[in-house]
C-alpha cells in the first residue's frame, strides 16, 4: 500500500520487472547481456501487455490522494526454447488471473486532525480479483521466406527473415498490439492471413490456461 502519486491521485500503480539468466539473451534481439535483455523484455511487456486498457488502475485505489495499491510483477526467465515473449505473456496472466488483493477499508477520522486508517481483512474468501481489463497473450511469428511459422525454437528465430509479436486479447480475440522483434522486414501482405492465425492460436491459448488454472 502506498500514497498514490501526484498527476494521478485517483489510481494505483503497477509494475513490471523481467530478469534473465545468462543463455536467455543470447537469444533475444540484439541484447548485449542478461540485464539488457531483462530491461528490454520489461519495457516492451509493459508496452504491450500493462497499459490501462489491459489494468484497471483506477480499481488499485483504495482512498485518492492518500491510499492506492502499488503492484509489482517479478518474472525470471531461467532458460529459453524460444518465443521468450510468448511464454512470459502467458505466466504473467496465469499469475494476475489468480491474483487476490485484501479486502481494504478505509475508516474515516473521528476528531480533526485524526489520520485515515485502514482496516484489512486477510481472509482468502474476502479477497478482491485484480483488475485485469484483457487477457493480453503474445503470438511471436517468424517469418521465412514467403511462410509464417508460430511457437518457433531458437533455431527457427535465428534463421527466420524477420519476427513479428502480435498481441491478441484472449478473451475477445482482438488484436491490441504489434510489436517487430530484431531487424527484418516484415512482409506486409502476410499480415490478414497471418492476423486471423494469431488470433485463433491466442483464444485457444486462453482456454487452455483457464481449464490449467480452474482444473476443468
Amino acid at each position: 500500500m502506498a500514497k498514490p502519486s501526484a498527476h494521478r491521485p485517483n489510481a494505483g500503480c503497477f509494475w513490471m520487472s523481467v530478469d534473465c539468466a545468462a543463455l536467455v539473451s543470447a537469444s533475444f534481439s540484439e541484447a548485449s547481456g542478461a540485464d539488457d535483455c531483462g530491461r528490454q523484455l520489461s519495457v516492451l511487456l509493459e508496452a504491450l501487455c500493462a497499459g490501462d486498457d489491459v489494468v484497471d488502475r483506477r480499481a488499485l485505489c483504495v482512498v485518492p490522494g492518500l491510499f492506492a495499491w502499488e503492484v509489482h510483477a517479478d518474472i525470471m526467465v531461467l532458460r529459453s526454447g524460444g518465443n521468450v515473449l510468448d511464454s512470459v505473456s502467458l505466466a504473467l496472466c496465469a499469475a494476475l488471473s489468480t491474483t487476490l488483493l485484501p479486502k481494504v477499508d478505509a475508516l474515516e477520522a473521528v476528531e480533526e486532525g485524526e489520520m485515515v486508517e485502514l482496516r484489512v481483512d486477510e481472509r482468502p474468501e474476502c479477497g478482491v480479483a485484480f483488475p485485469l481489463r484483457r487477457m493480453p497473450l503474445c503470438v511471436t511469428v517468424a517469418q521465412l521466406q514467403k511462410r509464417c511459422l508460430l511457437d518457433a525454437t531458437i533455431e527457427e528465430e535465428l534463421c527466420a527473415d524477420a519476427l513479428l509479436c502480435v498481441v491478441v486479447d484472449a478473451k475477445c480475440s482482438e488484436v491490441v498490439g504489434l510489436h517487430k522483434v530484431g531487424r527484418g522486414l516484415f512482409d506486409a501482405a502476410l499480415l490478414p492471413p497471418m492476423l486471423e492465425h494469431c488470433r485463433a492460436t491466442a483464444v485457444e491459448l486462453g482456454r487452455q490456461l483457464q481449464r490449467e488454472l480452474t482444473g476443468r
